[in-house]
């Protein structure tokens, strides 16, 4: 090409340069990925820019892994980065370093060199070669070497023939209880390690990914040498007559996705409770009420009587269910405050061993003070819950272990009920018969049942589970068939308060009953379902109210301004079509600033209805209700 002057250039051909160059330059990546020698490129601060092929394979990383790592994550040599530091200050190369990964020495170049891009900026140029093997008693002796301890992993190698490890470095006392010494010298401890249940498919597995190129991956529960079930993640790379993997202790994340699992089947049967209980209300107060007002109507000798009585006492049952179905979706928890837990446990002992059942051996090791957010009655029914003999895997237990302390999660899952940081835990752990996995998922989904005891253990299981959630953190379960169960409660930590004695409150005063009236209120009835608005209504007026009715918020609305007396009493469904309950009260007392109002429902979907939060002044009246119950209430909301 002739021409220098820049100025005079077409655009077509600046462009048809840059991409000659770029050409260049890609010629020289592919070049440089294809080279059997590991080579790395880091920046100034030595994260990690680009890595070859030799590379990812010498150290068992993908190109995924690499991003926003530094070269000591992958390979951690103090020396090493002393030697990269001279690099990047002198300019000048350092060739054959001495470094020791795992079971081999390495000998790694290094070279200071431009950035592509931009001149200015210097990276370094890492060649990754070995040198040779390290002997293995010298890698069980000094693991720290290949591995620092603080690394949360264990890097062994093994015979491919055998499969008895042959190097082992890392946490490996630390995760599995046994010492490096104790891998090494166990020739089945390969497959020993792996739990009964899992063992099979993950040996399986590894017979089929030694047999093909690349990496395998495998999850799998060990059994420490406690027979604590430790859940594990290793990563293996057959090459040539050994095997080098990676493990690591993934039993946390595990356990937070059963709890992930466990708060959507816990909505999923909210949801589902909450919408039968309230299909089921409205035609129970139908039959209900009208059974009772045929039962009125009959005489003692009426020879349908005792029919309508089977009608109402059918009745009463599934109202019985439906109350249990209320229950289980009700929100109940009390405000949490700054407490000693601790404290609290060691307090009641004596209640704990008496529900845990006789021949039960209860040991408790609080320790110091443990603060949290929770409510001091409702930790104790908690935990008198959690410890009970009724429980399905508590049976043939004769141990129960409580403790108490502050934990770190640093475990970051999405979704996850508890978020990374500090709680406040108390763990419950048993010897008893456990159960299998379809069962662990049940534990805290004790709706409806015929056996009272079991029934009334399961109701507390679940609002144990309830209360631990509305304060912020949850309960965790882990169970084994033949292995016990532990319960671990998160709670939210806080810092210590002092204590302060709550005086016990006075005996409320029963107020004397109210002097008949003659003369009765007005009362406007909103309510959707025609059914039960007829009922209401009926049972009012034989009690001489003045009763105003209508199917609608609207339609009320439109009532009470066409009525020229005053209305003494608004009673409204809390939830109606279009606008609901609590804005009608709203708007009828700008124009009736004394209107009392009664709700009714049976919708436990709305937060309101659950937690009993409504304006002051206000009644609520949950359905399914008896005929008395109602009139009972009326004459409270008006005399209120």
């Amino acid at each position: 090409m002739e021409r220098t002057d820049f100025e005079q250039w077409k655009a077509k051909e600046v462009a048809r340069l840059l991409a000659l160059v770029e050409t260049e330059r890609r010629y020289y990546q592919e070049m440089v990925a294809s080279l059997p020698v590991a080579l790395v490129v880091l920046s100034e601060d030595r994260s990690i820019v680009s890595a070859n092929r030799a590379f990812r394979q010498t150290f068992g990383v993908r190109m995924e892994d690499l991003r926003r790592k530094t070269i000591e994550q992958i390979l951690p040599s103090p020396a090493l980065v002393e030697r990269i530091r001279d690099v990047h200050t002198n300019a000048a190369a350092q060739r054959s370093v001495a470094v020791e990964f795992a079971d081999r020495a390495l000998k790694v170049s290094i070279v200071p060199m431009r950035n592509w891009d931009d001149e200015s900026e210097v990276e370094t140029l890492l060649m990754v070669e070995e040198a040779g093997a390290v002997a293995p008693a010298a890698s069980a002796a000094k693991p720290a070497t290949a591995m620092p301890a603080e690394m949360p992993a264990i890097v062994w190698q093994a015979d491919a023939a055998t499969l008895a490890f042959t190097a082992v470095s890392g946490p490996a006392e630390a995760m599995l209880g046994y010492p490096a010494a104790h891998w090494l010298s166990t020739p089945k401890f390969f497959t020993e390690r792996i739990h009964p249940e899992d063992r099979e498919a993950t040996m399986a597995f590894y017979e089929s990914a030694m047999g093909r190129e690349g990496d395998g991956s495998a999850e799998f529960r060990a059994v420490a040498a406690s027979g604590e079930v430790v859940w594990c993640r290793e990563t293996i790379r057959p090459a040539g007559k050994k095997i080098t993997g990676v493990m690591t202790d993934v039993t946390v994340r595990k356990q937070l996705e059963e709890q992930l699992l466990t708060a959507e089947r816990s909505a999923a049967l909210h949801t589902l409770a909450s919408r039968l209980a309230h299909d089921l209300n409205n035609p129970l107060m139908i039959i209900t009420g009208y059974g009772e007002e045929m039962l009125n109507a009959m005489g003692p000798s009426d020879p349908m009587r005792n029919d309508v009585q089977q009608i109402v006492g059918a009745t009463e049952r599934i109202s019985a269910i439906t109350g249990q179905l209320l229950g289980y979706t009700r929100k109940l928890a009390a405000a949490p405050a700054a407490m000693d837990i601790a404290r609290a446990i060691s307090r009641m002992e004596e209640r704990i061993a008496q529900a845990a059942g006789g021949g039960v051996a209860v040991e408790i090791s609080a320790g110091g003070p443990v603060w949290a957010m929770a409510s001091g009655a409702q930790l104790e029914e908690m935990i008198l819950a959690l410890v009970s003999a009724e429980r399905e895997d508590a049976r043939e237990r004769s141990r129960i272990a409580i403790s108490c302390e502050r934990a770190a999660l640093a475990e970051r899952l999405p979704g996850a009920t508890l978020g990374p940081g500090v709680y406040a835990c108390v763990t419950i752990r048993d010897n008893g018969r456990g159960v299998d996995a379809a069962h662990r998922a049940e534990v805290f989904e004790s709706v409806v049942g015929k056996d009272a005891a079991k029934d009334a253990a399961g109701a507390a299981m679940a609002r144990a589970y309830s209360t631990a959630r509305e304060w912020g953190g949850d309960i965790a379960f882990q169970s084994e068939p033949f292995r016990g169960s532990a319960f671990t409660i998160y709670l939210p930590a806080a810092e210590a308060a002092a204590e302060i004695e709550v005086p016990a409150p006075a005996p409320a005063e029963v107020p004397a009953p109210a002097a008949p009236e003659t003369v009765r209120e007005t009362i406007l009835l909103v309510e959707d379902e025609a059914g039960i608005r007829a009922l209401v209504r009926k049972i009012l007026r034989r009690e001489r109210y003045n009763v105003l009715e209508a199917g609608s918020a609207e339609e009320a609305l439109n009532v009470a301004a066409a009525h020229e007396g005053s209305i003494d009493l608004l009673l409204t469904d809390v939830i109606l079509p279009g606008m609901g309950g609590r804005e009608l009260a709203e708007g009828l007392h700008e124009s009736l600033p004394n209107v009392r109002v009664l709700y009714v429902s049976g919708f436990t979907d709305d937060e309101g209805v659950r937690t009993g939060d409504f304006p002051p002044g206000s009644k609520f009246l949950q359905k399914p209700f008896t005929l008395s119950a109602l009139v009972g209430k009326v004459r409270e909301a008006l005399e209120g």
